[in-house]
């Protein structure tokens, strides 16, 4: 049995703030790694040769912004899946908590899986602006911006175009 104990030194907001700030921090700054690897997962030019070769030929062709293609957006969702994330699971697993606070480690594995689910769920279109921000060229951009990516998509691809990918995110949480 694991034992989850209460933790009463910082406010649900409080929490949700500090939470919230770490990740943009960590995010912002590891922003030109995800560039890179979102560049070479779509199989553009850049990503071919080496992994630092990406980076220089980012930088000549695109200049230094280019490695904080999409941060905004990517910024932008990780308040709302950190609430989602966190007040989920803390909700399930009072669900499953014995009297004197304890819970299986299966059912906090399982409670820690469906509480990403379900945040991964709401906040999954603003995942697909970010990739579609970071894959498009600075200086030649189709979209303008998050509102204009999240309406673009949904007018010529469908609303359904915003979950594309996203049965694979949940296999990656399961496995």
């Amino acid at each position: 049995m694991a034992s989850v104990n209460k933790d009463d030194r910082l406010t649900s907001s409080q929490s949700f703030l500090c939470v919230g700030f770490a990740g943009i921090f960590s995010k912002t700054v590891t922003s030109p790694l995800e560039v890179v690897k979102i560049l070479s997962q779509v199989g553009t030019f850049h990503c071919k040769c080496g992994f630092m070769r990406s980076f220089l030929l980012i930088y000549q062709r695109e200049g230094l912004r280019a490695f904080w293609k999409g941060n905004s957006v990517s910024c932008l969702r990780l308040f709302p899946y950190s609430a989602i994330h966190l007040g989920t699971y803390k909700t399930i697993i009072n669900l499953y908590m014995d009297e004197l606070g304890r819970i299986s480690q299966w059912k906090a594995i399982v409670t820690g899986g469906l509480a990403g689910i379900s945040a991964a769920l709401l906040t999954y279109p603003l995942e697909v602006v970010e990739t579609r921000l970071i894959a498009q060229n600075c200086r030649e951009s189709t979209y303008r911006g998050v509102v204009h990516t999240l309406s673009s998509i949904n007018r010529h691809e469908g609303f359904l175009a915003l979950y594309r990918g996203f049965s694979l995110t949940i296999l990656g949480m399961l496995f």
